[in-house]
């Protein structure tokens, strides 16, 4: 897996940039709000489909202009890809694959990998449900498009019974002839995604505990469950069950959407009890194990990007992460050098939005 060459035009605070890759280390060097971060999201729209900055796709077209693009040449599969993602200001998003249009986002995820380590993601530890959620999601969606697929219906449905909850008393008829039906649809998407994500996490745990045992020299053993998984039949029991609880909290009170991993640190509650050290540590074998697992299940290493995170580890774990640097395409920020880090990578400066070759 490899981005050979990216091309942006009017995203973010890049004009226009046009720049090859190597297919080992890649350093993004430069001062804050300079454009670093932009041009690794730009990057990884094609892995995730969105941007991990935002949710709002108009808040990534540069200032004063009505629409961006980002094009990307890589090889994926033992093949070559031509990708395109462009955004306007009137909200459409359009991607392109090998000069097609693609408009289902499942049918564009998926192709060129990548695993994302920035320093959100400790959230992944210290945060809600919600920041596990979409650990989950992110990853799964890469190595299975129909995951992805499935998670959008199961959404499109959501809001629909949720809207149909919320007009109950103003239409009790169009309630009583549809919530059925909405809930039916509702069970249906939402056993795949739990199945997918008992799964994943099933494997996972595998290569994150033994990625944090060879970490901590041992010291920490990390377990992951995902809390409480859903079969058809049993959602859907649920959702027909408790429907007066549900009209009076006025949305859909049970689901995948509501789905949690618990983290475990040698028995006890991650959360709970990890100090900050350790929590940065879970996060990282996290991360690690995204890309073990990605590559186990596709045969090919995802790229690895980091955002601004080397220099936020101390030595041990910067230098356990680096010692996985061979074998794969790299991607990272950081506003100092780290020459000790990567002393033969290609490097790019970042300033103002230009970036240029070092």
């Amino acid at each position: 897996m490899e981005c050979k060459k990216v091309t942006y035009t009017n995203f973010r605070c890049i004009e226009r940039a046009d720049i090859e890759l190597s297919p080992g280390i890649n350093v993004f060097t430069g001062s804050n709000a300079q454009g670093k971060t932009s041009a690794l999201e730009g990057i990884f729209l094609f892995a995730r489909g969105k941007s991990f900055r935002t949710p709002h796709d108009a808040e990534m077209i540069r200032f004063g202009e009505e629409a961006a693009s980002v094009e990307m040449e890589c090889t994926a599969g033992g093949r070559d890809h031509a990708m395109r993602v462009a955004y306007t200001r009137d909200g459409r998003r359009l991607c392109r694959r090998n000069d097609v249009d693609v408009r289902r986002l499942s049918e564009f995820v998926g192709v060129f990998r990548a695993v994302l380590f920035h320093p959100g993601h400790l959230g992944i530890v210290s945060g809600g449900p919600s920041a596990r959620r979409a650990f989950l999601d992110e990853a799964i969606s890469q190595i299975d498009p129909r995951y992805l697929a499935a998670l959008q219906r199961y959404h499109a449905v959501l809001a629909q019974r949720n809207a149909l909850i919320k007009t109950r008393d103003r239409d009790a008829g169009a309630f009583d002839e549809t919530i059925e039906h909405w809930s039916a649809q509702l069970a249906r998407e939402g056993a795949l995604i739990s199945a997918s994500r008992a799964g994943y996490v099933t494997r996972l745990t595998g290569h994150a505990d033994a990625i944090l045992s060879d970490m901590t020299s041992g010291a920490d053993r990390l377990r992951l469950t995902l809390r409480d998984p859903h079969d058809e039949a049993a959602l859907y029991a649920e959702l027909t069950g408790n429907l007066e609880r549900e009209c009076r909290a006025g949305a859909t009170l049970f689901g995948p959407h509501k789905d949690d991993v618990d983290l475990t640190l040698s028995g006890r509650p991650a959360r709970a009890y990890a100090s900050q050290g350790q929590q940065r540590s879970i996060a990282l074998a996290l991360k690690l194990a995204e890309g073990e697992l990605s590559r186990d299940l596709t045969g090919e290493q995802p790229v690895l990007a980091l955002d601004d995170v080397l220099s936020e580890l101390d030595a041990a774990r910067r230098d356990y992460v680096t010692r996985g640097f061979t074998g794969r395409q790299i991607i990272l920020t950081t506003c100092g050098d780290l020459p000790e880090v990567a002393p033969d990578a290609a490097r790019f400066d970042v300033t103002a939005g230009v970036i240029t070759p070092v």
